[in-house]
C-alpha cells in the first residue's frame, strides 16, 4: 500500500513546492493540494524522519489524511505512539481557534522525538502527518522560528535576519563586522548593531532615521555596481544581500567584490527572489554557484518571514 508525504508551505507557493519536489524526489506523484498543504503519493513507505523533499516546505512528514473534528484526530493518533502535537493553522494569517485541536503534549519538539502535526483550517477537516524531530525539521509548530521583533523595526529584513541565524545557528556575534548589500530601510542592520555587530549597509536608498543614529552602523550610499574595494571596512565577517535583481544577477555582481572580502569573511546570508517559478529548477546550480565564491557549506530554507524568496546560509564550513 502506498504512503503519501505532505508538505506545509506559505499560501501561494504551492507551485514552487510541487516543482521542487518534482525535480529533487522525481518518484513521488503530487496528490492533493490547498493553500498552504501540498500532498504526494509515494511508490513506498514513507518514513516520519523522511528527508523534506524541498526548502520550501516549513514542515515535511508522513501524511495520516483528513479528520473531522478533533475527536476524530485524537482517535487517530492514538495509537501512533506519538510524543508531541504541534497543532497550527494551515495559513498563519487564519485566526482558526487552535486549543481543540491540541489533542496532546504541545510544545518545542526535542530531537528524536515523534510530532503529530495537526494541520487546521477555518471551515475544512484538520489535516494530520507525523515526522521526527531532527536537525531537518524546526523544532516549532508548523516550522515557526519564534524572534523578539522590536516595534520600531523599519522592515521585515529584521525578522528574516534573526530566523536566518537561529534556523541555521549562526555565530554571529559582538564585535563582528558585517556589510549587508541591499540595505535600505534598514531593518537587518538594526538587527546586527542590536547585536553589538559593526554593520555597514549598501543602498542608494535612505536608512531609517532611528537606524542611521544606531552606534556601529554605517552607510555606503551607492548601488552594488558601483560599490569599490577600498569604500569596504577592512575586515568583513558576515556579508548579507536582500536586492531586487535576480539571483543570478546578484551573484555576479557579489563575485566583483568577493576577492576583498574572501580573506576574512566567515559566512553570508542571501535572500533569493523568486521572480519567476522557473527559477526553482535552478536553485542547485545557483547554490553551487554561492559555494563557489570561497563558502562551500549552503543550506536552503524558506523563512516564515520569507515571502517570493528564499533564504541560502553560506559558510566556510
Amino acid at each position: 500500500m502506498a504512503d503519501f508525504a505532505f508538505a506545509t508551505c506559505l499560501p501561494g507557493l504551492e507551485p514552487a513546492v510541487k516543482r521542487d519536489v518534482g525535480r529533487a524526489r522525481p518518484e513521488l506523484r503530487f496528490a492533493f493540494s490547498r493553500p498552504g498543504l501540498v500532498t504526494f503519493k509515494a511508490p513506498g513507505s514513507i518514513a516520519p524522519d523522511d528527508e523534506p523533499g524541498t526548502p520550501f516546505a516549513w514542515v515535511w512528514g508522513r501524511s495520516l489524511g483528513p479528520a473531522r473534528d478533533p475527536d476524530a484526530a485524537a482517535h487517530q493518533l492514538a495509537y501512533s505512539g506519538i510524543d508531541r502535537v504541534h497543532a497550527f493553522a494551515r495559513d498563519p494569517g487564519d485566526a482558526v481557534a487552535l486549543t481543540p485541536w491540541q489533542v496532546g503534549p504541545g510544545g518545542a519538539a526535542q530531537p528524536g522525538e515523534l510530532v503529530a502535526d495537526v494541520i487546521v483550517a477555518t471551515g475544512e477537516p484538520a489535516w494530520l502527518g507525523v515526522h521526527r524531530a531532527d536537525a531537518h525539521h524546526v523544532a516549532h509548530p508548523g516550522g515557526a522560528i519564534p524572534v523578539d521583533v522590536p516595534a520600531e523595526a523599519p522592515s521585515r529584513a529584521y525578522a528574516k535576519l534573526e530566523e536566518a541565524i537561529a534556523w541555521a545557528g549562526l555565530p554571529i556575534a559582538r564585535g563582528d563586522v558585517a556589510v549587508e548589500i541591499g540595505a535600505a530601510p534598514g531593518g537587518a542592520l538594526m538587527a546586527l548593531a542590536r547585536r553589538g555587530v559593526e554593520a555597514w549597509g549598501v543602498d542608494t536608498g535612505e536608512l531609517a532615521p532611528e537606524v542611521a543614529a544606531l552606534p556601529g552602523v554605517h552607510h555606503l550610499k551607492t548601488k552594488i555596481g558601483a560599490l569599490r574595494w577600498e569604500d569596504l571596512p577592512e575586515r568583513v565577517d558576515w556579508l548579507l544581500v536582500d536586492v531586487n535583481l535576480a539571483p543570478q544577477i546578484a551573484v555576479h555582481e557579489v563575485a566583483r567584490v568577493m576577492p576583498r572580502l574572501r580573506e576574512t569573511l566567515r559566512g553570508a546570508v542571501w535572500t533569493l527572489k523568486l521572480n519567476d517559478w522557473a527559477f526553482v529548477d535552478e536553485l542547485p546550480r545557483l547554490a553551487a554557484r554561492i559555494g563557489e565564491l570561497g563558502l562551500p557549506a549552503v543550506r536552503l530554507r524558506h523563512l516564515p518571514s520569507n515571502r517570493r524568496e528564499i533564504c541560502a546560509v553560506a559558510q566556510r564550513a
